[in-house]
């Protein structure tokens, strides 16, 4: 169980991906509400 945490805690979503420009996961979702958030108003 503590392998299975440590991957979807941390790795998954920190890890930096070549197709995401080397964001991780948070960063690129992060990017992309704030882009949508300032496309609204």
């Amino acid at each position: 169980m503590a392998i299975f945490e440590f991957i979807e805690g941390w790795y998954t979503p920190g890890r930096r991906h070549l197709a995401l420009g080397y964001l991780s996961l948070i960063d690129d979702e992060r990017i992309a509400l704030e882009t949508l958030e300032f496309s609204n108003l």
